[in-house]
């Protein structure tokens, strides 16, 4: 495969490796750079790839660049345990601000909310979550990334709206 037929297949297959990437990481950058260490990697072995064989290869690739992102960052937790306060119960100084933090578990879709309390309230593994729900250990590593960044957001603008 020449360079201008891999840049012209990649180029098309772009939009979709992205999406692939973005639903296993849940993140568009982290995506983005999934992708593009996914088509540094294809791009070593263009010389023995054909397009057909590059459209199927592709994912894959992209799905394991992903998953192996998700395994360097285990398990990050950018909103802790001790800022949601979901751990234990709250002290009489702060059941305002665990009250708030539930308010927002609560508005989290369903699964989110779900994966969220299992592993704050409930102090499930990631593997016993996984269990209990079903999904894969890379899904609720998705789930909870996607959680904190809905977290993170809904803290944000709160925090704005006080200013």
């Amino acid at each position: 495969m020449t360079a201008e037929e891999f840049k012209g297949d990649i180029l098309r297959l772009q939009p979709r490796l992205q999406r692939i990437a973005e639903s296993i990481v849940g993140d568009p950058d982290s995506a983005a750079d999934a992708v593009q260490e996914a088509v540094i990697a294809l791009w070593k072995q263009r010389s023995s790839l054909q397009s057909q064989d590059l459209e199927k290869l592709a994912p894959t690739v992209v799905k394991r660049r992903s998953i192996d992102m998700l395994r360097r960052q285990h398990p990050t937790v950018p909103v802790d345990a001790e800022t949601l306060m979901l751990t234990e119960l709250p002290s009489d100084d702060s059941e305002e601000r665990y009250q708030l933090a539930r308010k927002f578990v609560d508005r989290l879709p369903k699964r989110q909310r779900d994966t969220i309390l299992m592993k704050y309230e409930n102090g499930l593994s990631i593997e016993e979550i996984e269990k209990a729900t079903g999904m894969s250990s890379t899904h609720v590593y998705a789930t909870l990334s996607r959680a904190y960044k809905t977290l993170r957001e809904a803290i944000k603008q709160y925090k704005e709206e006080l200013s």
